[in-house]
């Protein structure tokens, strides 16, 4: 008996501890990336909101390296060998943490600069337009005007929207739940640990019970049978 109950202390002690392990999520200090949910959301230069560089694409993310009071310091768009990568900051009340690393975390997107050289009587030969491809990073607003936040072989700068088309790249539809307000991947999965462990937590005490369970005495069998053999009577 002693041995039972020094076993069935030792899974209540274990066990508990088991579940709440399985169903803590991720904290957002221990978060890898973050989602970027809403329109004009600026990647800045310095922990300054005065330093934006351009905004970044809504439904993308930014990967979180450092937290400094209200601000993440993050990396964007990461894992292209011709172009290094941005290093800034995002202030962490425009940014949303997730529990996973997704799989497209950035958009690569290029688009088509073209340059017009103004009117004039130009000789034949004279190229008084051509057109460049860059990668796109980002909108920038100067004043009412539009730029976008460019690459060119290596460089990073700004050009006038009215050199290029209207950006049109595909939104990132990856994890789109997590910030519908739905239960995410991680949470449902917590859950059924939960379960799972409270359904071995049972099976465990039983079966404890029926391997440690005291035998009855032989006087003990005896009065059970002719307990039972009164009861025919």
């Amino acid at each position: 008996m002693k041995k039972f109950i020094l076993s069935a202390a030792l899974l209540l002690a274990v066990l508990p501890a088991a579940a709440l392990a399985a169903a803590r999520p991720a904290r957002a200090e221990e978060a890898l990336y973050a989602k970027v949910l809403e329109e004009g959301v600026y990647l800045y230069s310095s922990a300054d909101e005065t330093s934006g560089l351009f905004i970044l694409p809504r439904s993308y993310f930014v990967r979180i390296e450092s937290e400094e009071d209200e601000w993440y310091r993050v990396l964007y768009r990461e894992g292209d060998p011709d172009i290094p990568p941005v290093r800034g900051y995002c202030k962490r009340s425009e940014i949303t943490p997730v529990d996973f690393i997704p799989q497209t975390p950035y958009l690569f997107y290029q688009i088509d600069i073209t340059y017009r050289a103004g009117s004039g009587d130009y000789p034949d030969g004279f190229l008084d337009e051509f057109t460049l491809t860059a990668d796109y990073f980002g909108k920038f607003y100067y004043g009412s005007e539009v730029s976008y936040y460019i690459c060119l072989d290596g460089q990073f700068g700004y050009v006038p929207s009215s050199a290029c088309p209207e950006p049109d790249y595909p939104e990132n539809i990856e994890h789109t739940e997590s910030g519908s307000g739905n239960t995410s991947p991680a949470k449902k999965s917590n859950a059924i640990n939960i379960v799972l462990v409270c359904a071995l937590a049972v099976a465990a005490l039983g079966a404890v019970y029926f391997l440690f369970r005291p035998a009855k005495s032989q006087k003990e069998r005896k009065a059970d049978y002719f307990d039972d053999a009164e009861d025919l009577f």
